[in-house]
């Protein structure tokens, strides 16, 4: 049987970068797959290796600052890394970095790996709410997120 971690990443506090905690918790609420399990993490840079190995197929969820309209929201997978792509969280090292040092190491990494990036409006300001744009983008990201695994 294959094995899919859906990751929610993110910072609870700081507005919008809180929304892929959200859509993890709001799945983790209702039926998925067998196989597939959820987590959150507020941390990534090095701690993305233990998280990642061992699973056949990775979905993250994570807010993104790259200038596109606030709520807008962006699908990579992991052929848009090995080419050269660079996922810009605010985490220290990104996916793709985390990725290779992994296989690097021995470890079985995923080769199936997409990432569902929600533009944030602000990831700055201290508070548990999303801006409007965000909030209305976490309900689309949960309906994306549970396609993807084959739940809905």
């Amino acid at each position: 049987m294959s094995s899919t971690l859906v990751l929610g990443m993110g910072n609870p506090i700081l507005s919008d970068d809180g929304v892929g905690l959200y859509v993890a918790e709001r799945l983790q609420a209702g039926p998925m797959p067998d196989g597939v399990e959820i987590q959150t993490s507020e941390v990534a840079g090095l701690r993305l290796l233990e998280l990642l190995k061992g699973y056949d197929k990775v979905v993250i969820v994570d807010a993104l600052r790259s200038g596109r309209e606030p709520g807008e929201i962006v699908r990579y997978d992991a052929a848009e890394f090995k080419g050269g792509h660079r996922y810009g969280s605010a985490h220290s090292i990104g996916l793709h970095t985390a990725l290779e040092l992994g296989r690097r190491l021995g470890m079985p990494m995923p080769d199936d790996v997409t990432v569902f990036a929600v533009e944030a409006e602000d990831v700055e300001t201290f508070g548990e709410e999303f801006s409007c744009p965000v909030a209305a983008a976490a309900e689309k990201v949960i309906d994306l997120v549970r396609a993807e695994v084959g739940a809905g």
